[in-house]
């Protein structure tokens, strides 16, 4: 599915230079569930923001289903919006916009037709849970409430990979094991899910986990 070869992020500030990764290498299958662990400041998130072509490495290859991902600005919004779905630690949510315009955005990009919009987003809020919440704003909902809207907002384009950033660092215990049941149940349906977390309950559902400390894979 995806694979880093010999990637590299480094950030200069005047003559300071901070490498985020430095030299990973790695394979991520197709239908694989996987953690990516470590502290603050390993490069988790820095690891998954290429990996979902929003940041460019500095150096190495990334590729994706054997083909490099390269181009311009244009060109890496396209392959997210056809590949990938994220899901943010904080949610990210609209918040002057209701669930139902949460979950269709990524759909309005794809300049898909209205009643097309409305089928889809209300096929997947009901397999969330959340199709009673479709009028309703962020505001009015709980935490676990407005991770299944990130979540359908994530999947809505049926992607074929899913990056959550710390998706249940937000929650009690409840929504957590709420959330990763969803999750496990899109992997089990098909979906490549990575996972950038510090909870081992987390990486515990997943195929395997890849430890990173200091921008190097460490286990």
């Amino acid at each position: 599915m995806i694979e880093f070869k010999n990637i590299s992020k480094y950030y200069r500030y005047k003559k300071i230079e901070t490498n985020a990764l430095d030299h990973i290498s790695l394979k991520i299958d197709k239908n694989e569930m996987v953690a990516i662990m470590g502290p603050s400041g390993s490069g988790k998130t820095t690891l998954l923001n290429i990996a979902g072509a929003l940041l460019t490495q500095s150096s190495g290859e990334y590729l994706f289903d054997h083909k490099p991902i390269v181009g311009n600005e244009s060109e890496m919004a396209r392959f997210r919006n056809n590949h990938i779905g994220f899901v943010l630690q904080h949610f990210a949510l609209i918040k002057n916009r209701n669930v139902f315009y949460n979950i269709a955005l990524p759909l309005k990009y794809q300049k898909m037709k209205k009643d097309q919009v409305e089928k889809i987003v209300s096929t997947v809020a009901e397999s969330l849970g959340i199709s009673n919440r479709l009028k309703m704003y962020p505001h009015m909902l709980s935490g676990g409430e407005c991770q299944r809207v990130a979540i359908a907002r994530a999947v809505v384009t049926h992607p074929n990979m899913i990056l959550a950033d710390e998706p249940t660092s937000s929650l009690d215990d409840d929504n957590k094991y709420e959330v990763l049941n969803i999750l496990k149940r899109l992997n089990n349906c098909g979906a490549t899910i990575l996972i950038a977390t510090h909870d081992n309950t987390v990486a515990q559902i997943c195929d395997r986990k890849i430890q990173l400390n200091n921008g190097h894979i460490v286990e």
